[in-house]
């Protein structure tokens, strides 16, 4: 059968400044009707994202795979932005995933992840629309507790993807499709560390890794800062390096690993948190910590904050490899991020799956509404630098 897809268009705007059904459970521990244009493109209209899915297939059964859905249903997804192409990319995976299943979807999501009353919103537009299921990347679980009880009341599964809904009331939350962030944190540790750890050894006093988060609320995020800084430590004190934690309050309460005072640290990790999020306002923090003379290593850790780092490279031109140079590393992808890293003013960065996050994601919604058993699915992650960006096995994660 013929499908529409309606989907709301970024706005101009928007791309100038991105330079960002009851199943069995699983056992796992994340009002304004926006407008929407007859495109395939997405976009932001006055403070709403939106993408919509209609006319399914009505077959009684279409599938893919291995997932089989049992009727035409329609799912609720709310995301926590579309500001940044990577949720572009999470979009194309959920929608080429519905068609091929015969399910609808409308995706939906505030135009910055600082919107968190705006999230809060269209989660109660999505519950009222009474839903097979709803997919939700939660900004602040907190926040949304209400829509999330409502839903939990109306019998009406939640499905997590991206951050997921960390601490929803339980069994509200069916599974996750999702990265393990704090895993995906390590990775880039451990990428930035192959090209900083001679200047660790070799230097004659403290140094300075600087670590830009977007912000300190959601759990995509947090885990992530936190499994760059505990992987660091942990590189470091096998090199008999000693580091201190600084900067916002978050990560300096909540590192795991061992930390000396500040006086007595051979590397200090400062980590700096902007007050909105946004690619200008991350590319002041990192321009705070690009400034300062003891710099070695800078981390963005998502696609905002990474081309914030890039945004105030622009002006200070101190990133590379080269002697002096400042290590610089990403999270996510993007035109920015891959310009970046090819021309090597980025050392490398780590990619996501947000294409396979929104495709599994679907899948999960499916399954629940089936009445299926589900459980959380790693979506995974990958280094990548100059030397592999073009390979097939990283260009296929990336997105513009």
């Amino acid at each position: 059968m013929k499908k529409k897809f309606l989907v709301g268009l970024l706005s101009a705007a928007m791309v100038a400044t991105m330079l960002t059904g009851c199943g069995k459970k699983a056992d796992t521990s994340d009002n304004s009707a926006p407008t929407t244009a007859p495109t395939q493109e997405a976009t932001a209209d006055e403070g709403t994202a939106k993408a919509t899915t209609d006319d399914a297939a009505t077959s009684d059964s279409t599938s893919t795979g291995d997932i089989v859905a049992k009727s035409a249903y329609h799912f609720e997804i709310v995301s926590k932005g579309f500001q940044s192409t990577y949720w572009q990319a999470v979009y194309k995976g959920a929608s080429a995933e519905a068609e091929k299943l015969g399910v609808t979807i409308n995706m939906v999501g505030p135009n910055s992840e600082s919107d968190i009353a705006d999230q809060v919103q269209m989660l109660n537009s999505a519950v009222n629309a009474k839903p097979a299921a709803i997919g939700l990347a939660s900004l602040d679980t907190k926040a949304a507790l209400d829509a999330i009880t409502a839903a939990q009341n109306a019998n009406i599964p939640i499905i997590g993807f991206d951050s997921g809904v960390p601490a929803a009331p339980e069994g509200a939350v069916y599974a996750n499709a999702s990265t393990d962030n704090y895993k995906a944190g390590a990775v880039a540790a451990d990428g930035m560390y192959d090209g900083i750890k001679d200047r660790v050894a070799n230097a004659s006093g403290p140094v300075r890794i600087g670590v830009v988060n977007q912000d300190a609320t959601s759990e995509s995020i947090c885990n992530r800062g936190l499994g760059f800084i505990d992987e660091m430590i942990t590189k470091l004190s096998a090199d008999g390096k000693t580091a201190a934690v600084v900067g916002n309050d978050y990560y300096v309460q909540n590192v795991k690993s061992p930390v000396v005072d500040e006086k007595s640290a051979n590397v200090i990790i400062e980590v700096r948190v902007p007050s909105q999020t946004t690619t200008e306002l991350t590319a002041i923090e990192a321009s705070t910590i690009l400034n300062q003379k003891d710099t070695i290593a800078i981390f963005g850790s998502n696609q905002t904050a990474a081309e914030g780092v890039v945004t105030a490279n622009d002006n200070l031109s101190v990133l590379g490899t080269g002697e002096g140079q400042i290590i610089g590393v990403g999270f996510d992808s993007g035109s920015v991020l891959k310009a970046a890293v090819t021309s090597g003013t980025l050392y490398g960065a780590v990619t996501q799956a947000p294409v396979s996050i929104g495709q599994k994601m679907v899948d999960l919604l499916v399954q629940v509404a089936n009445g299926e058993t589900v459980s959380n699915v790693d979506t995974g992650c990958q280094w990548y630098n100059k030397d592999n960006i073009a390979s097939e096995e990283i260009a296929q994660n990336l997105y513009d």
